[in-house]
């Protein structure tokens, strides 16, 4: 279905707990149904990052500091929807526990926001588990199970006029020539039998002769093809052809990085998709997806210039180019491309992967916004392929809105339009 309107605005929001938040250029509300034929309305805000510093204005910095915003200002709108749903219900309270008491008597009105806090750092630091180091860890243990994800490389640690120390990836004894040149023809290389006491094979330097050019014999559990050296120190004993970063071949990393970022993407696609599929069996979620798709509706109702009516939303569609659940999923996208310019193991150590992807994310958030605002602003064959994805996914994070969420969000949005027109975008669409 088309999503091309007459005008596009910049309006936007997100479903609540029983109501709707609508974020305008000038300010953002909160409605909330508190009763048959009572909603309950609040504007809310929050200082913008881009107020407080004008890089973030700019193109691609501006990403990241929306997303910030944008969280802070739906968890403020949620907190209020969850206050006024729950005095909404009219639920009979239990007498507390001891436990509870205590609680509400050394905290008092901070209990709430203090639970929440810790709910949603808790909640962060799950999601960096599950979507950053969990893929990568369980890449790694694949690897011993599937060829074509091992590390056919072998590292060299650390190098001194005394010896140097290489690290190997399984501890079966096979063996590997590496060719290599002798600069000093005093000095030889030994490989030793036994592992030092860091658990790493040594290569010891002796001081018998030894022509140049050689070979060294190395030990390793698999049967490479491929052998990647690293040497920490390159004004060693070792010719040019080891020194900083020398290689037989390098296209086993390339390859192994590649498959290192689908198997990561994919997983973590599928733990997206798995969790909202799950959480949409809910009673609760239900409403909130169709929460979701009354607002999704009722802004598509504003840009075709139609009366914001009950039965003029109904008609629209509910799957919205601009919408959080597109920008997730060009996220996760974005993360298979960035995660090809991210070394499998960096330096050797597994865990920095994870961690240098976490330290990307800005530049991802960066890029994404850009691809929503350019879907946003424009309808092609090449934005309809950069929106395909999200538009899919909202068929789970959607539904069909009843009467009195559309009248939710119609005085949502009704609070947020400028009289000066400021939220229309100027495009060619």
């Amino acid at each position: 279905m088309s999503t091309k309107t007459k005008k596009i605005t910049s309006i936007g929001g997100s479903a609540l707990i029983e109501g709707i938040m609508m974020r305008g250029p000038k300010k953002s509300t909160v409605c909330v149904r508190t009763g048959k034929d009572e909603i309950y309305s609040e504007d809310v805000q929050v200082s913008l990052l881009a107020d407080k510093a004008k890089i973030f204005k700019l193109p691609f910095f501006r990403g990241f500091a929306g997303l910030i915003d944008s969280m802070r200002l739906s968890y403020k709108s949620l907190m209020l929807s969850a206050d006024k749903a729950i005095e909404a219900a009219d639920i009979e309270e239990e007498e507390p526990s001891k436990f509870e008491a205590w609680l509400d008597k050394t905290f008092g009105d901070k209990l709430m926001k203090i639970l929440m806090g810790f709910a949603s750092v808790l909640g962060v630091a799950l999601a960096l588990v599950l979507f950053f180091f969990l893929p990568s860890l369980l890449f790694d243990v694949s690897a011993n199970f599937i060829p074509a994800f091992r590390d056919d490389s072998v590292y060299t640690y650390t190098m001194n006029e005394a010896n140097l120390t290489v690290q190997f990836m399984d501890e079966d004894a096979k063996e590997v020539s590496v060719p290599f040149t002798v600069t000093d023809a005093g000095k030889v290389f030994v490989v030793l039998d036994e592992k030092d006491e860091n658990g790493l094979y040594a290569v010891g330097i002796t001081d018998e002769d030894n022509p140049a050019p050689g070979t060294i014999a190395v030990r390793n559990g698999r049967n490479w093809k491929h052998v990647y050296i690293k040497t920490a120190a390159p004004n060693g004993n070792i010719s040019s052809v080891w020194n900083e970063k020398a290689k037989m071949d390098v296209a086993q990393e390339g390859l192994r990085r590649l498959w290192k970022s689908i198997f990561e993407g994919v997983l973590k696609i599928a733990l997206f998709f798995g969790y909202i599929l799950i959480v949409s069996q809910t009673k609760d979620m239900k409403r909130v997806f169709m929460y979701h798709g009354a607002e999704h509706k009722t802004i598509f109702c504003y840009e075709n210039e139609e009366a914001l009516t009950v039965e003029n939303v109904r008609r629209q569609t509910r799957f919205h180019p601009r919408c959080g659940t597109s920008f997730m999923v060009i996220m996760l996208l974005l993360g298979i491309v960035i995660g090809l310019f991210v070394p499998a193991n960096p330096f050797g150590v597994a865990i920095l992967r994870p961690i240098f992807k976490i330290l990307l994310i800005p530049i991802t958030c960066g890029i994404g916004y850009e691809l929503i605002k350019l879907c946003g602003r424009h309808d092609n064959k090449l934005t309809r392929i950069i929106a395909a994805p999200g538009l899919w996914a909202q068929r789970i994070t959607t539904k069909e809105p009843e009467d009195d969420m559309i009248e939710v969000a119609i005085q949502a949005i009704e609070a947020v339009i400028p009289d000066d027109g400021s939220d229309i975008v100027n495009c060619k669409c």
